[in-house]
C-alpha cells in the first residue's frame, strides 16, 4: 500500500456488531458487548458500532442495516461477536453483506452464580454460525482465533491481534511494487510469476533499468538528501561526486515512488547497477526501508512482497537477507549453549537500515570488487553499509510461486549479540528447528533470500496468510513430528531397540 514516508502500516477502521438469538435475552448480548468494547477501548483501540437496533443483530434486516452502516463508515474489517447463542442465518447474512474480513468470536459464560438466568450458550451458537458461514462459502473471509470463546479481556486481545492481521491484509492487497530491470542472469531462482502475486492483490509495475537512468538525468538538485546521508553515515566517502551519485539515485527512486504510488521496489543490482550508475544501491535501500519503503535486491519480487508483509505485521523497518552460511563452533564461546545445526549466518551486501546495525560503516562490496575492479581502488562497488546486525527477536518470512498461487514459510528466532567476523551486514541467528526445516521444507521449494522482521510476528503473518488465500504455509515442525519424506531412522525420531 502506498503510505506516507515514515509510516510502516496502513490505518485500519474496525467495525463491531453483536448478535442475539430471539429465544435468548437481548440485554445479555448488549451487556456482554458493552464489556468487550470497554476492554477493547482500554487497549487504545476504537471500534465503530452501527446505530440503532441493528447494533445487536436478531433479524435479516438488522444484518443488512448493520453491514450497510459499517460500509458507509469506511470500515476495513469487522468483529462479529456472538453475545449469546445467536441466529446463524442472520450471522451468515451479515458476513455475506459486509465485504471485508470478519473476526468471529463468542462470549464465554462469566459466573457460575448466574448460570440459571444469564447462560448464553454462545459456545454452541458458534458451531451453528461457523457452519452457516461455510455452507455459503464465505469462510475465506472469516478469522476464527485459536480460542474463539472468550471473556471480555480475552476478546480485546483477540481484537488487537485481528487489527494487526488486517494491516497485513489491507497493505498487501492494495500494494503496487516497482521492478527495475530484468532478473540478473546469475540469480535464476529469484524469479517471479505475476499471476501468483496478483492472486493476493499485488499489482506490478515492470520498468527497465534505463528508466532509472533517464530519471537521474533529469534531476537537477538532490543536496538535501546528500546532507541527510552524511549526517546518518559519517563514514560516507569525502567525495562529493560520489555522494551525488547516491543522492541522485535516491531522488529518482522517490520520484517513481510518488509518481506510480509504489509500496516498495526491487532493482537489478548485480551487476548492471554498478556499471551504469557507478555505485551499489545498498545504502539507499536501507535508508528507504527505514522510511517504510523497502527495496529488494536482484529484482526479487517475492522477497519484496515478503518484506512488505513483515513490515505491515511489525509496523517497523524490515530487511532482506540471504540464508547464507553455517556457523563454526569456535565463533564464540557462548555458542556452546546453542545447537550449532540450528544456527545460521544471515547476510547481505549492506542493505540493512543503519539503526539495526552495531557500528555501521560505509564500505564496498568485496565480492563485486573482485569481479569488477580487481586491480584498482574501489569506486563503482562502493555504497554498502557493513556491520553486525544487533541482537533482536526476528521473524523470517518468504513467499514463492505455487502455480498461479503462492506458498509461504514463517519461522521465528533471534539474532545473537556476536561479532560475525566477516563482511557485509551480517547477523548470527538462532532459529529453533532450522536444520530439519531447511532440509525438508526450504530445499527445492524456496530461494536463498528471506525477509526479516525485527519482532516475533509469526502468529500475525500466519493468520494474515490464510485471509489472503495462501493455502500452503510452512512452519517448523515441533521436535518429534516428522516432515513428509523425512528419514526418521536417521534423525532419531523413532524409538531405538536394544
Amino acid at each position: 500500500m502506498h503510505l506516507p514516508l515514515g509510516q510502516f502500516s496502513p490505518d485500519i477502521k474496525l467495525g463491531f456488531v453483536s448478535a442475539s438469538r430471539n429465544c435468548f435475552p437481548r440485554p445479555l448480548a448488549e451487556e456482554r458487548s458493552q464489556r468487550l468494547v470497554a476492554a477493547t477501548n482500554a487497549l487504545g483501540i476504537e471500534v465503530t458500532l452501527p446505530e440503532g437496533e441493528c447494533a445487536v443483530i436478531e433479524t435479516r434486516a438488522h444484518a443488512a442495516d448493520a453491514a450497510a452502516q459499517l460500509i458507509a463508515a469506511g470500515c476495513d474489517a469487522a468483529v462479529l461477536f456472538l453475545g449469546n447463542f445467536s441466529p446463524e442465518i442472520e450471522d451468515a447474512a451479515f458476513v455475506k453483506a459486509f465485504p471485508g474480513p470478519i473476526l468471529l468470536i463468542a462470549a464465554a459464560e462469566e459466573n457460575a452464580m448466574t448460570m440459571l438466568q444469564k447462560r448464553g450458550d454462545a459456545l454452541c451458537g458458534l458451531l451453528s454460525a461457523a457452519m452457516a458461514i461455510r455452507k455459503r462459502d464465505l469462510q475465506h473471509r472469516v478469522h476464527i482465533p485459536e480460542l474463539p470463546v472468550i471473556s471480555a479481556e480475552q476478546g480485546a486481545e483477540e481484537i488487537a491481534h485481528f487489527l494487526k492481521i488486517i494491516k497485513v491484509v489491507k497493505g498487501v492487497g492494495n500494494a503496487t511494487i516497482g521492478l527495475f530491470g530484468p532478473r540478473p542472469r546469475d540469480f535464476e531462482t529469484c524469479n517471479y510469476n505475476i499471476a501468483s502475486l496478483q492472486s493476493i492483490g499485488v499489482e506490478i509495475e515492470e520498468l527497465g533499468h534505463f528508466d532509472i537512468q533517464n530519471e537521474i538525468k533529469l534531476i537537477k538538485e538532490s543536496e538535501a538528501i546528500a546532507e541527510d546521508m552524511k549526517e546518518e553515515m559519517p563514514s560516507i566517502p569525502e567525495d562529493e561526486e560520489f555522494v551525488g551519485r547516491l543522492s541522485d539515485y535516491e531522488q529518482a527512486i522517490r520520484n517513481f515512488r510518488d509518481r506510480l504510488k509504489l509500496s516498495g521496489a526491487a532493482s537489478q543490482c548485480w551487476s548492471e547497477q554498478e556499471f551504469a550508475l557507478k555505485h551499489v544501491p545498498c545504502f539507499i535501500n536501507g535508508r528507504m526501508a527505514d522510511k517504510g519503503f523497502p527495496i529488494a535486491c536482484e529484482n526479487d519480487a517475492y522477497s519484496l512482497v515478503a518484506e512488505l508483509m513483515g513490515q505491515y505485521a511489525s509496523d517497523n523497518t524490515v530487511t532482506v537477507l540471504d540464508i547464507n552460511h553455517s556457523i563454526p563452533g569456535n565463533l564464540h564461546e557462548s555458542l556452546k549453549d546453542y545447537p550449532l545445526k540450528d544456527m545460521v549466518g544471515m547476510f547481505h551486501c549492506g542493505n540493512t537500515a543503519s539503526k539495526l546495525l552495531k557500528d555501521p560503516e560505509m564500505k564496498f562490496q568485496l565480492i563485486m570488487k573482485r569481479l569488477m575492479e580487481p586491480d584498482t581502488e574501489p569506486d563503482i562497488t562502493r555504497g554498502t553499509i557493513e556491520g553486525q546486525i544487533a541482537a533482536s527477536p526476528i521473524t523470517v518470512v518468504q513467499i514463492h510461486g505455487h502455480g498461479d498461487k503462492l506458498r509461504a514459510y514463517i519461522c521465528e528466532g533471534h539474532f545473537l549479540d556476536l561479532d560475525p567476523k566477516t563482511f557485509g551486514c551480517t547477523g548470527t541467528a538462532y532459529l529453533p528447528g532450522f536444520h530439519r526445516f531447511y532440509r525438508h521444507v526450504l530445499l527445492g521449494n524456496y530461494h536463498h533470500h528471506a525477509a526479516v522482521a525485527f519482532a516475533h510476528v509469526g502468529a500475525v503473518l500466519f493468520d494474515a496468510f490464510k485471509l489472503l488465500g495462501i493455502e500452503v504455509v510452512d512452519t517448523p515442525n515441533p521436535d518429534g513430528i516428522p516432515y513428509p519424506g523425512e528419514n526418521v531412522f536417521r534423525t532419531g525420531l523413532v524409538p531405538k531397540s536394544r
